[in-house]
């Protein structure tokens, strides 16, 4: 048995699978997570085994490198449409966290090592673990253990503590959550506005007998004629037909544009449009790259292909297609025109069935050597400290540019959804498993030596950010319930934290606010968990 245990990928798989078995465990609606694969490798470090280290390594650069593209296509929206508010709230509960943790670090006596991974721990972000873990390595090469275990120690605490101060608060508070979330949804239709579709009924004189084209709609409206009905027919509306009186035309558009049409066509009816089924509306997701990144007025749609696009939804958001609107890989479609023309349009535009589901190997890849070496570059501070990114920092920063603008130089990066979340999930457990078969070594000793000391630090960090948080976010920005429960749980990405929020909601309104705050807080914890390295293993 021992001989078998000696094969490290035995030994790395079965980590895996057993901690991922732990993590699906709930009690209460509380689950580890990916977090038990940590905990599973903590004993089978305590036991002796290990995984390599260049497994691990691997694991945090894909896993930062995923959370950096991932959160990279909201972040830089986020701060152009909200302001400073969100990275104000991230960006002082960190700093909180920091300075408590330097505390207790003081008060206690820690070493640098233990309180940095305390630090991490208490406010359960795993890629600062990883970035204080690179830290400590360019410290001192092999004496990163001890972060870890402060990790392991405060990790659970905070987690638990956080989902269950979520599913209490709205109590103490004594919150209307319906009467919030019905402010909210009337505030969201007022700025974001959905897509909807309304027939009208042509009785302006002056449309009679003009092309779609002359009357130049986008003039008025960014709203677009989807389909025309003529007696018994219903035809698709491109930019040659011609319109007639009595005609009925479906337009296309957000609300507040699509009411401008009563007063260039006439009045709105509920006519139904599917009296014939010649002309089909099919949606489809684009993965033909000569469509991508260009104007769909370039394109010519309606003259090569004799259909139109009435809409286009791009992450989670539906935009109007007026013609300088353009075609990104992913974006999912609506067109409408005959049916074979329609279905000649799909066979081009989704191009091979296949390329929507591959990533683009060479941009990826290029993304990460740019991450690398960006996160080697050092920077040198006052009083002789020098603040390098490291590997995990710059990686996570290069995948958040890349991530909001889609491409490297002329290369565009596209990399589907579930491609996305198993480098993001295998990553973090490939390096869980490694830093936890590490502190596993360590993690019984330390225990030993320092007891519930630790324990009671962690609570300490923990409870004093959390405070913090909350009374910036509530007293101070004046945030709806559900918007600071996502946005604590953002703060210390804590996504349990978010389901339980989630779970007292009828919208998506914690997970916006989630969303929101959630990369602000992840850059900082990344770059203060090397600072706070730096600072603590020159004072302590």
């Amino acid at each position: 048995m021992s001989a078998l245990f000696a094969e490290q990928m035995l030994v790395l798989f079965l980590i895996l699978a057993l901690g991922s078995w732990l993590g699906t465990l709930s009690i209460k609606r509380i689950s580890l997570g990916t977090a038990g694969v940590l905990f599973v490798a903590l004993v089978f470090g305590h036991f002796g085994l290990s995984v390599p280290k260049v497994i691990m390594d691997l694991g945090l650069l894909l896993f930062v490198y995923a959370v950096g593209l991932q959160a990279g296509m909201r972040f830089f929206r986020t701060f152009r449409s909200q302001g400073i508010r969100f990275i104000v709230v991230a960006f002082v509960t960190v700093l909180v966290g920091g300075l408590v943790t330097v505390l207790v670090a003081w008060v206690w006596k820690l070493p640098f090592d233990l309180a940095t991974g305390l630090f991490t721990g208490a406010l359960t972000c795993t890629p600062a673990l990883a970035a204080a873990i690179d830290s400590v390595n360019r410290l001192a090469v092999g004496n990163s253990a001890s972060v870890s275990v402060g990790y392991g120690i405060a990790y659970p605490f905070s987690m638990v503590g956080v989902v269950v101060l979520v599913q209490l608060l709205p109590k103490l508070l004594k919150r209307d959550l319906k009467a919030e979330e019905a402010r909210w949804r009337e505030e969201q239709s007022k700025e974001m506005p959905g897509i909807v579709a309304r027939q009208y009924r042509i009785t302006n004189p002056n449309v009679d007998g003009r092309l779609v084209r002359e009357i130049d709609l986008h003039r008025l409206s960014t709203v677009n004629l989807s389909r025309v009905r003529r007696g018994e027919q219903v035809f698709a509306a491109t930019p040659e037909t011609r319109l007639q009186l009595w005609d009925i035309v479906m337009v296309v558009g957000q609300e507040a544009e699509v009411a401008k049409m009563s007063v260039l066509l006439g009045d709105p009816t509920e006519a139904r449009m599917d009296v014939n089924t010649d002309v089909k509306s099919v949606d489809v997701y684009v993965s033909e790259p000569s469509l991508i990144s260009k104007k769909l007025m370039n394109l010519k749609i309606w003259e090569r292909y004799t259909i139109v696009i009435t809409r286009i939804r791009r992450q989670g958001l539906e935009i109007t297609p007026t013609g300088t609107a353009t075609l990104e890989i992913g974006d999912s479609i609506r067109v409408v025109g005959e049916s074979a023309a329609v279905d000649e349009f799909v066979r081009i535009v989704a191009g091979k069935p296949a390329r929507a589901d591959e990533t683009q190997m060479v941009t990826f890849l290029v993304g990460l050597v740019l991450g690398v070496v960006l996160g080697n570059i050092t920077i040198p501070l006052s009083s002789g400290l020098d603040l390098r990114l490291g590997n995990a920092g710059g990686v996570f920063l290069v995948g958040l540019v890349i991530g909001h603008f889609g491409r490297v130089g002329n290369f565009r990066l596209w990399v589907p959804p579930a491609a996305r979340n198993i480098t993001r999930e295998l990553g973090l457990m490939l390096f869980l498993a490694g830093a936890g078969t590490n502190a596993g070594a360590q993690l019984v000793q330390v225990v030993q030596q320092r007891g519930w000391s630790l324990v009671a630090a962690g609570l300490v960090i923990s409870a004093v950010t959390v405070v913090v948080s909350l009374v910036l976010m509530i007293p101070g920005y004046r945030m709806t319930t559900l918007s600071t429960l996502g946005a604590l749980c953002a703060c210390m990405t804590n996504p349990p934290g978010l389901g339980a929020a989630q779970s007292q909601a009828e919208t998506d309104l914690p997970t916006v606010s989630y969303a929101s705050v959630y990369p602000a807080a992840l850059i900082f914890k990344i770059l203060l968990a090397q600072v706070l390295v730096e600072v603590l293993s020159k004072v302590l």
